[in-house]
This record gives C-alpha cells, structure tokens and sequence, in this order.
C-alpha cells in the first residue's frame, strides 16, 4: 500500500468516450442532406460509421467506441453494453444473447428491459415514420435527440459541428429553474432549447415520450418477503462479472465503508482483473477511513493508494470538468477527486474503476421513522418490540416518539431543490415531480425514500473528467440489483443490530470484522462546509455575478447573505451551494460554447 499524490485536473472539453451520432433523414426527403451531414462527420476524423439502416447511420467515436450490433428484424441497432440477467441472479457475467429477439420493435424493448441490463441505446426503425429510441432503464447511457432540416440527429452528446446543432439551440433558463427548485431533474431534463431528452426504459419517439417499459414502483408493489441474502450475494456477483468481462485492468474505490467494501470483495471474489484499491483520506477525524479501506484491502489482498487530501479550493476553472455534458451533474462537486481519478483511469492497463455508489439507498443505509410500518408488520429483524427498539436507538429517541413521527409520514417523494436561494418568480413557479417519484406516491413511505435516494443517485452517470477517461462501472446501482432491492421489504434491509443488515448478513464472511461492524460512516459535511468557506474570494462573484443570478433565477440579496464565513460554517446549506455552483458551471460552459460557434459561424459567412 502507498500514499499518492493528487493528480491535476484534465482540461473540461476534452473528449468524451463511448459516443454515439445517429442521422435519420425524414421519409420522403432529399437524402443530399443526410449525405453531406455524414461528410462532415467523417471529415473530423474522430467519427467511424459502422452502420447505415433503412434511412439512417450510425457513427461511434473512433478513439475509444462502444460496442455495436445490428438488430436485423427491425432494421435498427443496439449500441453500449447489454448483459444477461439471468446468468446475474447465478452469479455469472455473459453477454446478452440477440438470437431470436423477434421483429416487433415493443417485443424487442420489452426484452431487453425484462431479460437484460447494462448500459445501451437501441434504435428502431420501420418504412412509416421515425425511429423509435429506448434507453437502458437506468439511464446509464445517455440519449438525446435533435432536429436540423429534415435531419434527425441522436445522440450521446451534442458534437463539435455547429453545422449540425438544432438552429434555435440555446440555454433553456425555464429547464434549468425547475433543476433549481427540484435537483434530482438533472437527469431528466436537457436544458437546451431545441434538444429532447429521451427517458430511460421508455420506447420513445422523437418528442420524447412513448410507452414506459420500467418503473422502480413495479419491482416496490411486488415484494418477496422470502428473499434470502444469499440471493444479493449472487446477483451482487453477477453484474460485477458481467462489468469486469473483457477488461484490461481496473481499480476500485475503497471508501472505508460498506457499500465499496462489498463491490471490493466481488471483483476479487469473481476473478476481475483487480489492480489495486484507492481511498481518499481527508483532514479530519470523521473523515479519515484510511484504517477501514487498508482493512479491506488486506482481507481481499490488492495493494491499496491512499490519496493524502489537503482542504479543497473550488476554484472556478475547476468546475468545469463535469460541465460540457448535455445536462448539469452533480458528479464532479469535488474536483480535485474527480480529478485523481481521471488520470488513474488515463494510466496504461487500466480501463475501468469500480465504485460502491448507489448502496447507501438500494441497500438502505437510512433510519428514517417511516420503517416503524414495516417493523410493525413484522418485516425486519428480531421481531416487533426488538426492531422498534432498535429504530429508536438510531434515531436517538424514544420508541413513543419512533411511533409519532413514524405514523404521521405520508409522502416522501417531494425531494429538495435551493428554494432559500431563489429568486420569488422561480421560487412561485409549480415544482414538477420525476415520474418515477410522482408513481411511487401509492407506495409506503419507507419505499418512496428508497426511490427518492434511486432519483438522486441517477446523476452519477453523468459527464466528468473521470467518465470522459474511462468506464466508470457502480454495480449496485445495476438494474438486476435495483430491482431485487426495491422488492425486498426496507425494514428487512434497514433494520438489525446495525444499519443494512440484510447486506451485512450476504457478504459477512467476506468482509474485515473492522468494516462489518462498523457503527456510521465517515462524514464529509464539515469538510466541505470549511473548503467552500476557504474558496470564498473566488466563489462569490462567480455566483453573484453569474449567469443565473443574471437571469434572474436567483436572488442575489439571499445569496450573498448565505455565501459568507460564518453561514457555511454554522448552517448547513453545503449541499445547496454546491447544486448551484453545479448548474452555474454548465450554464458559464454554455454559454461560451454557443458564443464561439455563433462567432466561428459570424467569421464563415464574412469568408464567403
């Protein structure tokens, strides 16, 4: 084991990996058009085309492309990684099967939505009208589409070709106002004007919508009250085999807690090529887990790099490497990570890292007093009176006060936004809900908190210097894993001697007895609380005089009463500043990437 060094940040345009462009032409039309769009495509150098179906291409990025395969009874294509979910509940990873998939473009969906997971776009295709695009079901992949004459553009990202955008392309400021009142929208909607946002686990039409194929609630509303840990285990198993197929080298994530302990064991469990184990180790007590990540390292036996990190300054300049993307994410809040781990998957023999993002909801890290219904029905450990009592003690209040608070909850799919820092018009717009939150409004609470943390976690997929330098793979937030947590009642997941006890019990053997009875977690809150306070010089006119202050989505008086010393300190806004520092670095990276390609088009039609 040894300490590293922080690496320096990647530049933020560089390029991102496993792009995809597809061009439809309408029915009927000129193709000149289509050809000469696929001309300057290929003129780039950076575009292979690997397909050409009824009326459309299909171009992937040449350096480093996805995998692609027809689909010959509906003349379309599948693009990305698709995996067999069967073979996962074994515990073994085999690539999905394509054989008799059938012709109709539903069944076809349907199929992969049922009997696969991964990450994937398909496109559909038939003589009557457009394609049709479903996207894997928990978005891994991302899919956005766009119109230019009679082209129809899909794609992973808006490409290098101002030529080639929609001509009414700008910042959507009403798309990034209802991100600001509701942040778990970030995955949903693409704030720019002229650009569609195709859902996951929708069969979706060029606007956009079409029939929803998946739904957390579904998997919620059908529990299986005998569901065995030993079934997690295996399916934990199964997705970390079927990521890891193929690979050169990868690293994991060791954060000192649970969730990456239980992907750390996998990988080593199912024979991944493993190369090491990395911990990033912060200034403070509650924030240095360098003992826990050491302890795991040691019981699966992989060198573990521990990353010494000083206090975080956030500069502007910084922000900007998970800010190209087509839609704002919160992935890169800490840049300084992201940026560490950019260049270790930039380094020779390594071609993924593994993270234990997503545990903390799918398997249920939370004590919320909600759970008192299900210990009530007798679904967690210990029985009734042992489970309240346990509840209690972690919530540090009474089994009377538990019962209140826990009976009284009757929605909890509302999410948060940054209304304290809103502008009044913003802030008395109505708050739309992600559809997968307002369809689990039917279910128990308990169950809606689990979805919300689902909806939250969504964003991790999303652009940063470490996706754009290789895969970056959270098996627990695999639709096989998902799907098997959400049926499986929260109070059997939440409640025991310990939090997550239904996970403690599927991988205790394999876990360091320093880590599996663990008490808490580490807590970065204060950390990041001082870093934004030490960054303040920088940070305040980047917000008080940024682009959504200027248009008028917040309101500047509010915001510079927060940004100061002694409120970040003492109050716990963090989380807030950090959304909008999030969605004023996409909003600045707009803004100038349509004012160069407004100038480099000024300077062509001056030329000609």
């Amino acid at each position: 084991m040894s300490t590293t060094p922080l690496a320096s940040p990647q530049s933020w345009w560089s390029e991102l990996m496993r792009d995809y462009l597809v061009i439809e032409v309408d029915v009927g039309a000129d193709p000149s058009a289509w050809r000469t769009a696929e001309a300057r495509v290929l003129e780039t150098g950076a575009w292979t085309k690997v397909a050409e179906r009824r009326r459309f291409s299909i171009f992937l990025e040449a350096e480093r492309p996805p995998s692609y395969r027809h689909l010959p009874n509906v003349a379309g294509g599948l693009i990305g990684d698709v995996f067999d979910a069967d073979a996962a509940r074994q515990g073994l990873g085999r690539d999905f099967e394509l054989l008799g998939v059938g012709g109709d473009p539903q069944d076809i969906a349907a199929r992969l939505v049922g009997r696969a997971f991964g990450r994937y776009v398909a496109i559909f295709s038939d003589e009557q009208g457009a394609a049709r695009v479903p996207r894997d079901p928990l978005g891994v992949m991302e899919a956005i589409g766009w119109r230019r004459g009679a082209l129809r553009f899909i794609a992973s990202r808006l490409p290098d070709l101002p030529a080639l955008w929609p001509e009414t392309l700008a910042i959507d400021w009403d798309g990034l106002a209802a991100i600001l009142r509701q942040k778990n929208l970030a995955s949903l909607i693409c704030p720019l004007v002229g650009v569609t946002s195709y859902p996951p686990g929708v069969l979706a039409g060029p606007d956009g919508a079409g029939p929803r194929l998946w739904s957390p609630s579904f998997f919620a509303r059908r529990p299986r009250p005998k569901a065995d840990p030993g079934e997690l285990r295996h399916l934990v198993d199964g997705v970390t085999a079927a990521w890891a197929l193929g690979r050169e080298g990868v690293f994991c994530e060791i954060s000192g807690g649970l969730d990456s302990a239980i992907v750390a064991a996998s990988l080593k469990s199912v024979g991944a090529p493993l190369v090491y184990g990395v911990n990033h180790s912060f200034p403070r007590d509650e924030s240095d887990e360098r003992l826990y990540a050491r302890a795991v390292a040691e019981k699966i036996g992989v060198p573990i790099e521990v990353v010494d990190r000083q206090m975080l300054i956030i500069a502007p300049e910084k922000l900007r490497g998970a800010a190209g993307g087509p839609r704002p994410n919160y992935v890169g809040g800490d840049p300084d990570h992201d940026a560490d781990l950019a260049a270790r998957l930039s380094a020779p023999g390594v071609d993924a890292m593994f993270t234990g993002r997503g545990g903390d909801g799918m398997l249920y890290q939370m004590a919320h007093p909600s759970l008192v219904r299900d210990v009530l029905r007798g679904a967690s450990a210990g029985g009734r009176r042992r489970g309240l009592s346990l509840l209690a003690r972690r919530n540090a209040t009474t089994v009377w006060d538990l019962l209140r608070r826990g009976l009284s909850t009757k929605d909890l799919t509302a999410g948060l936004g940054v209304q304290a820092f809103l502008s009044d018009p913003t802030a008395a717009a109505a708050t739309t809900r992600h559809p997968w939150l307002e369809e689990a409004r039917g279910l128990a609470p308990a169950k809606q908190l689990q979805v919300l943390a689902l909806v939250n976690g969504l964003s991790s997929f999303g652009e940063s210097q470490r996706h754009r330098a290789g895969d970056v793979i959270d098996p627990l937030m695999s639709q096989p894993v998902v799907e098997f947590c959400l049926s499986v009642a929260a109070g059997r997941l939440a409640v025991g001697d310990n939090d997550r006890p239904f996970a403690r019990a599927a991988f205790a053997d394999r876990l360091p007895s320093l880590v599996l009875n663990r008490r808490g977690k580490g807590d970065l809150t204060t950390y990041f609380a001082q870093s934004l306070r030490g960054s303040l010089k920088a940070l305040r006119p980047y917000l008080l005089d940024g682009r959504l202050a200027a248009a008028g989505l917040l309101d500047r008086a509010r915001l510079d009463a927060a940004l100061s010393p002694e409120r970040l300190v003492w109050t716990n806004i963090s989380s807030e500043v950090f959304v909008i520092l999030a969605l004023e670095a996409w909003a600045r990276c707009w803004t100038d990437r349509l004012a160069a390609a407004a100038g480099d088009g000024a300077r062509q039609a001056r030329a000609s």
